[in-house]
This record gives C-alpha cells, structure tokens and sequence, in this order.
C-alpha cells in the first residue's frame, strides 16, 4: 500500500508521491481550506477592514445559505455582525492604549 500523506487541512488522505502530494498542495481546495485555517487566527482589526469593502451576498441575505461557503467572495456578514467587530476593534484598541 506505501506510504499515506495526510493533509491537517483538508482533512485527508491519499498516497503520498511527488505527483500527488504536488497536485494537492497547488489544488483549489486545499488553498481554500488553508486560507480558512489562517483565516481563524486574523485580528479582529483586519477582518473588519476586509469585510466593509466586500459587498453583500445576495443569496446568503436572501434565504440565509450560501452555495460557497466560507470561500464566498462576498460578504456574509450583516450590519449587527460588523458592528460587533466594529465594537470588538474599538475594546481591543483601548485596551492596548490602557497596557501602555
């Protein structure tokens, strides 16, 4: 059978070869998921810039779902959502004020 490559990321495995291990690693799907990772450990600062340039999803806004996903290039998030981040960036901000 050999050796298996199991991807953190992705959350699977297949038989671990150049070939294989090199069409995973540059595949869509795994740039998505690892983007999505990182995407967990973003300050709150960064997402909130980014998702105010994004423009609405139609879809999501529309019946709540999205065929996408996380991987939509529009915004999921509703103007009570941004402006929770919103909050969280001001108390974040005057916290690191206070500490210096």
């Amino acid at each position: 059978m050999g050796k298996r490559y199991f991807c953190d990321y992705c959350d699977r495995s297949f038989q671990d070869n150049l070939h294989n291990r090199k069409k995973h690693l540059n595949g869509v799907q795994h740039l998505r998921a690892k983007r999505v990772w990182y995407d967990l450990f973003r300050d709150a600062a960064a997402i909130l810039q980014e998702e105010q340039t994004k423009k609405p999803c139609r879809k999501f806004l529309q019946t709540g779902q999205c065929d996408f996903g996380s991987n939509c290039r529009f915004s999921h998030m509703t103007e009570q959502d941004l402006e929770k981040l919103s909050a969280q960036v001001q108390g974040e901000s005057s916290n690191k004020k206070m500490s210096r």
